[in-house]
């Protein structure tokens, strides 16, 4: 797999659309020639690179602290300091022994996680842009040259930015792929080595959540409840199986403000806590709290504008209702 997520986490796709690249029949300006559907990894990488360049986004780099021990791969998953993933991923890599390896396998399942969640807000977001160039496209007779002139072009803009979401949203969950399977591999192994892990059932589990196989899950997840003491990230999978599976989002961010209680630097919880938050005020509470823990977290890069916006507005509508 291409360690592509220092330029997908830069990846913020409000800004302006590159409109200076010539599009290809579906409308966008990236990955010109490349099927969405026959897509394989080395596009997918290569889809990413030139979103990035197309909106003129530069990368988060990764910093210059060396890993140098188990102990530091464990507080990077912790943190979900993702631009350090890579270097994490190599300093792991080789270690065997049923905790190095349960540790390998919440690296690149976390690491696969937050591709597919960064596909997840992209998709949204899309959603929202297909829903505004229905609007704008809509025949308004009573309107003037200028203004119908206006909304083409928007409308123009409109149809390039999705049909490149489109592709950006394809080429994250592909690339998501390989490091799924690593983590199912090396949880299995951890499995094997050590019968009574927990922590490797629930490592497991979690592979099984970000598939969808709630039978599996729940199978992993009997094994994990069968052992001792009840670390945050099964909390934590209990907030997400309540979103995903159950669609409840009021379990879901109770769960996960228990697992925080629990592990106050457990990050990857509090930028779930963003995501699933019902009302405006909500989000940007939420939002807040993980700017303070990881500034420039993939939830803060991709969702933080339109959740600013939003409160914004509901600011505004509040102060206009009141008077």
């Amino acid at each position: 797999m291409k360690r592509t997520l220092c330029v997908f986490l830069s990846v913020f796709v409000l800004g302006a659309c590159a409109s200076s690249k010539s599009s290809t029949g579906d409308g966008s300006t990236i990955g010109i020639g490349i099927d969405v559907e026959a897509m394989r990894p080395p596009e997918a990488a290569l889809i990413i690179r030139e979103f990035q360049k197309a909106y003129g986004i530069p990368p988060v780099p990764a910093p210059d602290t060396p890993v140098t021990s188990m102990a530091q791969v464990l507080e990077i998953i912790r943190g979900d300091r993702l631009p350090e993933f890579d270097a994490a991923r190599r300093f792991a890599s080789g270690r065997m022994g049923p905790e190095s390896l349960t540790l390998r396998a919440y690296l690149d399942l976390s690491y696969a996680g937050a591709l597919m969640t960064a596909a997840w807000i992209l998709d949204k977001e899309r959603n929202q842009d297909l829903t505004e160039l229905r609007q704008v496209t809509a025949a308004r007779p009573l309107e003037s040259t200028e203004t119908i002139q206006e909304d083409q072009a928007y409308a123009t803009k409109l149809r390039a930015k999705t049909a490149d979401l489109r592709k950006v949203v394809r080429a994250l969950r592909i690339l998501s792929e390989a490091p799924l399977r690593s983590g199912s591999d090396l949880a299995e192994q951890a499995i094997r080595g050590d019968p009574t892990s927990q922590l490797a059932y629930l490592a497991n589990a979690n592979y099984f959540r970000l598939r969808g196989h709630w039978l599996e899950y729940d199978r992993m997840m009997r094994y994990a409840d069968d052992a001792e003491g009840d670390p945050p990230v099964r909390t934590y999978l209990r907030a997400m199986e309540a979103f995903e599976r159950y669609v409840d989002p009021v379990r879901c961010e109770k769960l996960l403000k228990e697992t925080l209680a629990k592990r106050p630097d457990f990050v990857r919880a509090q930028a779930n806590l963003v995501l699933v938050s019902n009302s405006a005020e909500a989000k940007h509470t939420e939002l807040q709290a993980l700017e303070a823990l990881s500034p420039t977290h993939l939830t803060v890069r991709l969702a933080g504008p339109t959740i600013e916006a939003e409160f914004k507005t509901s600011e505004e509508l509040k102060d206009a209702l009141s008077n």
